[in-house]
């Protein structure tokens, strides 16, 4: 449907005719009255003098009772003043006119400049004359003989006589307002334009834009107000070039992102829309067609997740694939990366098997050599105990070491549960800090457990996390020369929390990222001398974050450290 909505020059115009047409007819309307009440004050003045001028003819006509000459007179000056003129005794009657009879005339006495000039004042009216069949115009003034009226004199003219002297006036006015009303369309025609013209190009700049015009800019108009629109458009223009710009250089390079990745990324909108697969996310579920659907189960997780951040691992065609997604902040949309990791829990089984299967080929030689070493040691002497002191502590390292892989190997097996059940936080510390009392003695360290809490219960298989705090409180024991260990336990809400500290020599804080790897070690030397292998704090690692949890570390050289693991509450 076509827009009828007015443009800005069309209505500014017709308002600049609307008001030059209200003044043209105003001034109109008033020149007209006052014309008209001008030209009929001028014929009143100039019949009222010429009445006057006939009171001396009339009065010395009444006193001689000369009638017929009165009338002759009549009918001659009337014929030189171009009017007609009327003489009317004090009774109303008719005692001469210029154009009737006044025999044939009917009484004057009721007429309005009449009966004016009967009272002695001079008298006007205009009205339409029976007699003669035209608009008149009437003049009356009295005739006295002494203190008495014995006459009345009244002139009077056809009134469309003056009249047509009027509209020739009024004519020649009328064509000066016209051509001034000409003038005024014409100036408001050129004002109209130049207002509207540079609001009409703002418009064409802004529908140019929208086309895709992005150099577009407004033109400097004519006035100050324009001029600084025109600028702060022609900024905000360029900048939203640059933005623009810039915006599809990044869209650009996001999309040679998402194409080289080898991770399948989809999006998702708000309404469960998939509006962006990459190249590898084709590949990956054999999505032939650009405007492909995924598979039925990948549908249901690019659907069904939920959270800010959520992840998972799903079958598809005998291979395991992994995925994780994220929501867009502000937009509700979800990015979700896919990748397959076939390979790599392959690799990982293969190599815990591996570990297994050595680690279980090693104990039994293991345990021989020991055994023939503790043999050996009781009848050697000299250099021969050394050596067998050597081979023994070596072998205790390397049963450690394999005992270690074991544990790590099964808290890393997916398929081994763990034994969740209600655990007080007194009996897993009353079983495990006895343990190392007498090391701590030994070495002149104090060893401590504060609960802030009376009965305070984990949610924890019992047994994993007697290693877990094994493991730590061992460490601050073998790395703490003075001071002592504490361990305390607190809760936060749902939250058991456990903080293992010590005044030992500490952890470099660029340590404190890889201090959970397997076989990592801050001091190798150190370690090797007291027997660590390097796997207590991955598989303590592993252990907490099987039951949901957290472990951390906090630790500056020559201060100490502080480990925290958290684990579900019980209560």
């Amino acid at each position: 449907m076509k827009n009828r909505v007015p443009s800005l020059f069309s209505s500014i115009l017709r308002g600049y005719l609307w008001v030059i047409a209200l003044l043209a007819l105003g001034a109109s309307a008033v020149m007209l009255t006052t014309f008209r009440s001008a030209f009929r004050e001028r014929a009143v003045d100039d019949l009222t003098r010429s009445a006057w001028a006939l009171v001396p003819l009339v009065q010395i006509s009444f006193q001689d009772s000369d009638s017929f000459n009165l009338d002759s007179m009549v009918n001659a000056i009337a014929i030189e003043m171009k009017a007609r003129i009327t003489v009317i005794n004090r009774d109303g009657l008719v005692s001469a006119d210029s154009e009737n009879s006044p025999l044939e005339m009917d009484n004057h006495r009721t007429r309005v400049e009449v009966i004016a000039a009967f009272n002695g004042i001079p008298g006007h009216s205009i009205r339409f004359s029976e007699t003669l069949g035209r608009e008149m115009l009437y003049t009356a003034v009295p005739v006295f003989s002494g203190d008495s009226i014995i006459a009345v004199v009244r002139t009077s003219q056809f009134f469309d006589s003056y009249s047509a002297e009027m509209n020739s006036v009024l004519q020649r006015v009328f064509y000066i307002i016209l051509a001034s009303v000409g003038f005024a369309v014409l100036s408001g025609w050129i004002i109209s334009r130049r207002i509207a013209l540079p609001m009409s190009n703002l418009a064409d700049v802004a529908d140019r834009v929208r086309r895709g015009d992005l150099g577009a800019r407004v033109a400097p108009g004519h006035t100050r107000e324009h001029n600084s629109l025109a600028v702060s458009m022609n900024g905000t223009l360029a900048e939203n070039e640059r933005l623009i710009s810039d915006l599809s250089q990044s869209n650009g390079r996001n999309r040679a992102i998402l194409q080289s990745m080898h991770e399948g990324v989809a999006v998702v909108s708000a309404n469960s829309r998939l509006t962006i697969m990459n190249d590898s996310f084709r590949d990956l579920f054999k999505i032939v067609d650009v405007a492909g659907e995924p598979p039925p189960e990948i549908k249901q997780i690019l659907h069904g997740a939920r959270g800010i951040n959520s992840s998972g691992m799903v079958e598809y065609q005998g291979k395991v694939v992994s995925w994780a997604s994220a929501e867009v902040e502000n937009f509700k949309d979800r990015v979700f990366s896919f990748r397959d990791v076939s390979r790599e829990i392959k690799l990982s089984e293969i190599k815990r098997d591996f570990a297994v299967n050595v680690s279980h080929e090693l104990r039994t030689p293991l345990t021989a050599i020991k055994g023939y070493a503790e043999t050996l040691k009781e009848d050697a002497c000299g250099q021969s105990l050394k050596y067998i002191d050597v081979i023994l502590r070596n072998t205790d390292r390397l049963i450690a070491l394999v005992k270690d892989i074991q544990i790590l190997s099964e808290v890393e097996t997916d398929g081994r549960a763990l034994s969740i059940e209600p655990v007080p936080v007194d009996l897993l510390l009353e079983s495990v800090i006895p343990l190392f009392e007498p090391r701590a003695r030994e070495k002149g360290l104090s060893l401590r457990f504060i609960q802030d809490k009376p009965g305070l219960t984990a949610l924890a298989d019992r047994y994993r996390v007697e290693q877990v705090l094994v493991n730590l409180i061992d460490n601050a024991v073998k790395y703490t020369d003075a001071g002592g260990i504490e361990v305390r336990v607190s809760s936060r809400g749902r939250i058991i929390v456990f903080a293992v500290s010590d005044t030992g020599r500490g952890i470099p804080e660029e340590h404190h990222e890889r201090i959970f790897e397997r076989f990592f070690v801050v001091d190798r030397s150190r370690s090797r001398t007291m027997g660590g292998t390097g796997l207590g704090l991955a598989i303590s690692k592993h252990i907490v974050e099987a039951h949901g949890g957290t472990i951390s570390v906090n630790s500056t050289p020559g201060m100490g450290s502080i480990f925290l693991f958290t684990l579900p509450a019980g209560d």
